[in-house]
């Protein structure tokens, strides 16, 4: 009986012996020697980007851009044109009629409605209400006006510092900052203003030089 029991745990011992060896040789097949890790393998290099194709949309957004530009170019306002006052350029009266009262900035002249002297700053031309006024040359309308004086009033530009004003007008034709070529109607002859009663209709005509009232005969003679 104690050498089966002997027997036994010899088989026993045996078997854990060669079941421990087995083991350790499949966990030794299995065990791998670490790698060695490389300093830069942490390190990742750029990689060239490839230029992103736009979208619908930001084509669409870019050809609008295009478009507002061109628009902006198309809707840029044109250069004004250089005007110059040539005297030999003067060939029109603003109408045809008799001076009723000169140009006279050296002595007074006598205004009958006014029954008084007193300077005059340009010429008061008969005229018949309704009858064409014209540009007496070529020039910029800069101003339009009411004056009780003149009544409805019309300043242009001739360049180098000259203007012209016509008064006593009616029906423009034009406005402020058309360019009219001499001989162009700027309206008609309207209404006499109560300044000028005893005259009769007329339109009032005057020039200036930089601001200082010059004769306007001295450009166009006599009628």
């Amino acid at each position: 009986m104690k050498k089966q029991q002997i027997a036994a745990a010899a088989c026993l011992v045996a078997g854990a012996i060669g079941f421990a060896a087995v083991y350790s040789t499949q966990n030794h097949g299995k065990e791998e020697t670490p790698t060695e890790i490389s300093q830069t393998s942490s390190i990742v290099e750029p990689t060239e980007k490839t230029p992103q194709k736009q979208t619908p949309k930001e084509d669409s957004e870019t050809k609008t851009g295009q478009e507002e530009n061109l628009n902006k170019s198309n809707n840029q306002q044109p250069t004004e044109k250089q005007l110059h006052f040539v005297p030999e350029n003067v060939t029109n009266w603003p109408v045809k009629g008799d001076v009723l009262l000169p140009f006279s900035m050296d002595k007074t002249v006598y205004f009958p409605t006014l029954d008084q002297y007193q300077y005059n700053r340009g010429m008061v031309i008969r005229a018949n209400e309704g009858d064409a006024v014209y540009s007496v040359t070529e020039g910029r309308i800069i101003d339009i006006y009411d004056s009780a004086e003149t009544g409805c009033t019309v300043v242009q530009d001739l360049g180098d510092g000259y203007t012209a004003t016509y008064g006593q007008l009616a029906n423009l034709t034009c406005s402020e900052g058309d360019v009219l070529e001499a001989g162009e109607t700027l309206g008609t002859v309207g209404k006499v203003t109560r300044y000028y009663t005893v005259e009769g209709t007329n339109v009032y005509f005057a020039m200036e030089q930089d601001g200082k009232p010059v004769n306007p005969m001295d450009y166009f003679g006599d009628i």
